[in-house]
């Protein structure tokens, strides 16, 4: 049986990619068109959308594929599976050049990088889904994005006071160093880095509620989300306040703003 396609999603997807191709291939990186740059640090333009929008559109996945399914071991191996084959396509990637040798050197292969990024995230996603109901992935939602602002506002580096500056007392950045070393994109941060996973797990679980209520039974569900991106996004500015949108360490406000939108 062909479940029924839900054309918003579609198209969504579609434009997501269309945006990441313009982005990818602007003609010439010598001058490229403002809104197709990155934010040099803090804020955001519309290039910064594009990666969050593909974690949203896992977890409105995640509730479309899972939704009623009953809950086995093969379940379970299918979601390690596609999340090994994620992660090792990145890898594979990231280390592949060409040219001859074909691979780079091992100490220039960068470990973190979004495929990994989108495996680990539909892991944590899809296992949060199959075993808890929806008011308690809103607890895990607001327990990631909360805690992951205490500890990258208080929680001091060496005896540093924590910044949310690219310095190296920032959290995020200390981490990837410590473990990556020079397996990061850069020699002093990751934008795909280990701490600043956990809040991009909350971009796919707000995509999940959006599936769920896009295959509920509620009357009014443009009106719905509508109210609920409205929401995010005065949420996600007003805490820009203290915790800027950032997608680099891809802040809790960077998480309810690019949800909202």
């Amino acid at each position: 049986m062909v479940k029924e396609r839900i054309l918003s999603v579609d198209i969504f997807r579609g434009a997501t990619i269309l945006l990441m191709v313009l982005v990818n291939t602007p003609g010439t990186w010598s001058n490229v068109y403002g809104p197709f740059l990155h934010a040099d640090w803090h804020g955001y333009t519309p290039t910064d959308l594009v990666f969050p929008f593909f974690l949203f559109i896992v977890g409105t996945s995640i509730a479309f594929s899972y939704k009623g399914r009953k809950v086995n071991a093969e379940v379970y191996k299918k979601i390690g599976v596609r999340t090994l084959k994620l992660i090792a396509l990145g890898v594979f990637l990231g280390a592949f050049i060409i040219h001859f040798p074909f691979f780079k050197n091992f100490q220039d292969i960068r470990f973190p990088g979004v495929l990994q990024r989108i495996g680990v995230v539909f892991f944590f996603a899809a296992i949060l889904f199959i075993n808890l109901d929806w008011k308690k992935l809103i607890g895990v939602t607001a327990i990631l994005l909360i805690g992951y602002w205490l500890l990258m506002t208080f929680v001091p580096v060496e005896g540093i006071a924590s910044t949310l500056d690219r310095a190296p007392n920032n959290l995020a950045n200390w981490l990837d160093v410590q473990v990556f070393g020079s397996h990061n994109y850069k020699a002093d941060y990751d934008p795909e880095g280990l701490l600043s996973t956990i809040p991009s797990i909350a971009s796919a679980l707000l995509g999940i509620f959006t599936g769920l209520i896009l295959t509920s039974k509620q009357e009014k569900k443009a009106t719905i989300l509508m109210g609920l991106g409205g929401s995010l996004l005065i949420i996600g500015h007003i805490w820009d306040i203290v915790f800027p949108i950032n997608k680099a360490l891809w802040t809790s406000s960077f998480v309810l703003v690019t949800a909202g939108w």
